[in-house]
């Protein structure tokens, strides 16, 4: 028993085990307790609720894989916050061991590995999107596989690889079919992914080019055509309309998001000074230090070449080719026909990729005191981004729908005034519209009419409703022009719900003395 416990430990780090545990239980804690948000209320109400099936539908907000996996779990398990969510947490589960697999692959020193572990599971823009019920976990996950995979054949001996080739591109291009179908903004990513891959795992073998080309695409198209086919060519016009309009607000929004928030119920308030303070030059550091390890390695290019060092030098290459392939297809077409680059989001496969690059490069051993000492100094920092990304764990809200948190306590109040005052016709903030018919159609023991989505300025709001859902301080002139009550208002997301005050007059003056 102890020898097999030493083995264990041996092949997997304790550090590295504990750290994917703690991810998957956190992710699965935040399913469970967080509100359900706008965008994921309208894919459920959308393309998954209805009896047709509308999972097939041709629209930017249905990520088709997600949505038929949505479909299946709810019809299996009934519908709930937790369910709705658990394809996503499919995608994070499947995330978090390719990640663990890649980074053992890696390899390095052990807090190199702990370090990048943490740091692409951890990350705040990386978490919020492995719990959300949309199609980025799935998407981001099955682009991990694939760079593992692709890694994994290089590790091989030359006449393995060449016997593997075949096989492993053919696989490769269909996992990262999977990817486009989980979330369509992938699209480019994924297909220069496959390309990159493609280059890096053929060079230097003796390959049949036009069968190399066959096995890399032709899977690929097979299974993108088997489950979004159809939807792709029913694709209407202007559906494109979210983004970035340059490539410095697409990296900003990465960095912002990446570097959010610090929790002050973790931290105590000197911790939470020095994270918001030195927080903000951390990746402009790990810039410039991977340039640093970049010219060292340039250096010592006879080390590099020899042994392990070369395939995590090529995976460092392939990430980087990636990103630049990407990033510059989706400027041209910015260019040429305006459509917005990536932002956030749909620029999620930025950080894993820009992390995977800086760990394969830094794992390579160099004994050179330059080579070193770059290598102890990106260590450190990647290890600084690593505690950061543990001092912002949150279990209540997101980042991109923080307005979203409390709707679950909002439906609450609506509920009882549903059942204790009739109360039937609700007008609700846009930004709170959505998630409550969601909470309407999971409850269905309320008599609340469909909700529709209030107008953004409170001039329009619709005269005359019993209850009105707002935002504050935007809706406040909504009190004094309806003489509403508040009756429940959330510091946090601002979210408040008003009634007429005759509505609790009419219940008191009924009620039996």
């Amino acid at each position: 028993m102890r020898g097999s416990v030493e083995r264990f430990c041996s092949k997997h780090p304790w550090p590295l085990v504990c750290a994917g545990a703690f991810a998957w239980l956190w992710i699965v804690a935040r399913a469970c307790v967080q509100s359900i948000t706008i965008d994921e209320a309208d894919t459920y109400l959308e393309f998954v609720a209805p009896r047709y099936p509308f999972h097939w539908a041709a629209a930017a907000n249905n990520h088709v894989l997600n949505s038929a996996l949505m479909r299946l779990s709810t019809s299996l398990l009934g519908a709930s916050a937790l369910t709705l969510r658990l394809p996503a947490l499919l995608g994070a589960a499947l995330y978090i061991a390719a990640v663990y697999f890649l980074v053992r692959l890696i390899s390095g020193p052990l807090v190199l590995q702990w370090a990048l572990y943490v740091c692409l599971i951890f990350s705040p823009l990386v978490m919020d999107y492995l719990v959300a019920a949309r199609g980025y976990s799935l998407a981001l996950a099955f682009l991990a596989l694939a760079v593992t995979v692709a890694a994994r054949h290089q590790a091989l001996g030359p006449e393995a690889r060449s016997a593997a080739l075949y096989r492993t591109a053919a696989l490769v291009s269909a996992i990262l079919a999977l990817s486009f179908c989980a979330s369509f903004p992938f699209a480019i990513a994924d297909a220069a992914t496959a390309l990159l891959l493609s280059v890096w795992m053929s060079r230097g073998m003796p390959a049949r080019y036009m069968k190399l080309l066959a096995a890399a695409v032709l899977p690929g198209l097979a299974a993108a055509y088997l489950i979004t086919g159809p939807t792709l060519l029913a694709w209407p016009k202007g559906q494109l309309a979210w983004g970035a309009a340059s490539l410095w607000k697409t990296g900003g929004s990465v960095l912002t998001a990446s570097l959010f928030e610090p929790n002050s119920h973790l931290l105590n308030p000197h911790l939470f000074w020095l994270f918001l303070k030195a927080g903000r030059y951390l990746f402009p550091l790990l810039g410039v230090l991977f340039l640093w390890r970049t010219v060292t390695l340039i250096l010592n290019r006879a080390a590099v070449r020899q042994g392990a060092s070369r395939w995590r030098a090529g995976l460092a290459a392939a990430c980087g080719g990636i990103l630049i392939v990407t990033l510059a297809c989706h400027w041209l077409l910015y260019a040429a026909f305006g459509i917005l680059l990536p932002q956030e989001r749909t620029a999620l496969f930025i950080a894993p990729l820009c992390l995977i690059m800086a760990g394969a490069a830094t794992a390579i051993p160099l004994s050179s005191r330059m080579g070193r000492a770059s290598g102890v100094a990106v260590t450190a920092v990647l290890t600084a981004v690593a505690c950061y990304s543990l001092g912002c764990l949150r279990l209540t809200y997101f980042k991109e729908w923080r307005w979203d948190a409390d709707v679950k306590n909002v439906y609450s109040v609506l509920a009882y005034y549903n059942h204790a005052y009739g109360v039937t016709a609700v007008s609700a903030e846009w930004r709170y519209a959505s998630a409550l018919n969601c909470y309407r159609a999971l409850s269905g023991r309320e008599t609340i009419h469909e909700i529709a989505p209030g107008p953004a300025a409170v001039e329009k709001y619709p005269p005359g409703f019993p209850l009105y859902v707002l935002h504050f301080p935007e809706d406040e002139p909504l009190l004094a022009r309806e003489k509403l009550k508040v009756v429940y208002r959330d510091a946090f997301t601002n979210a408040t719900v008003a009634i007429r005050p005759e509505l609790e007059s009419a219940r008191l003056c009924s009620t039996p003395h």
